[in-house]
């Protein structure tokens, strides 16, 4: 296996406060659970990483060789800039399928990975980030690992990758892709983590067996059910005070396990 670049933070351990009962239903109820000891990835997994893995195994993504979920189509949903005032309750209105858009083509054929090789790998499925992981002869983490993680984390109280402005129409961080910043670009002097909260959506093997709660969410369940949806968490860019507030270490949402978007990346833990 080839090593990648990507440090590992061990982490010891303890009991931490999970869930919120002040925010959306779907986080509640707090409770205390108790962590073992593991590792994990510093940083998302990025596209540098993600690269050794195809070239070493010739793996094809789901973007790229799609299963059902995407009706036997290739490509993934990429995130499209509003022209305007719409309805936060209406993802359509910021969400396309793009054909040919995958790992490789972020936003669609015409995009690369130009100056992106240190940005979180995206378009990628829960399917795609387990390959990934037994490659590199580590997991997925749990809800509970990741959330332990980032509640650490927070107390770095990095600048977030979020969205600033009026969401989907205006960014007053920029306007073009890519959204994302390089995945270890977030001090972080007391954890060692970077960018938990903010920038991309993680995946975690936890399933999803809630329903949605009807809050506005900026990648909704659609059609299936809990067997073949996971958690989601950490939020991403498109997150914004005035809009979702999912940058928090309890925010959670469920995402089909074969579907793709430009905003979902992963990390891995070890131990």
């Amino acid at each position: 296996m080839t090593t990648k670049p990507t440090p590992m933070i061990s982490l010891t351990g303890g009991r931490f406060v999970m869930g919120s009962d002040r925010h959306y239903p779907e986080e509640a109820p707090e409770r205390m659970v108790e962590m073992d000891p593991f590792w994990i990835d510093a940083g998302a997994v990025t596209n540098d990483d993600f690269a050794a893995f195809v070239a070493e195994t010739g793996y094809i993504t789901t973007s790229e060789h799609p299963i059902d979920v995407q009706g036997g189509r290739a490509g993934s949903f990429v995130f499209q800039l509003a022209k305007g005032p719409v309805s936060l309750l209406d993802p359509n209105q910021w969400w396309k399928f793009v054909p040919g858009a995958s790992w490789r083509h972020p936003e669609g054929p015409q995009s690369n990975l130009v100056g992106r090789g240190l940005h979180p790998v995206v378009n990628v499925s829960f399917i795609d980030a387990l390959a990934y992981a037994k490659w590199a002869e580590k997991s997925l983490p749990s809800e509970e690992q990741w959330e332990f993680a980032a509640t650490i984390a927070a107390s770095d109280r990095c600048n977030m990758n979020i969205w600033h402005g009026d969401f989907p129409h205006q960014n007053e961080r920029t306007d073009t892709a890519p959204f994302t910043i390089p995945s270890c670009s977030c001090d972080a002097p007391r954890s060692g983590l970077h960018n938990m909260l903010g920038n991309v959506w993680e995946w975690t093997t936890t399933p999803f067996s809630q329903a949605p709660s009807g809050k506005p969410n900026c990648c909704p369940l659609k059609n299936h059910s809990s067997q073949d949806t996971r958690t989601l968490k950490g939020g991403s860019y498109l997150c914004a005070e005035s809009y979702c507030r999912r940058f928090r270490p309890a925010a959670r949402i469920g995402h089909a396990e074969t579907s793709a978007t430009n905003h979902i990346g992963f990390r891995c833990v070890a131990g």
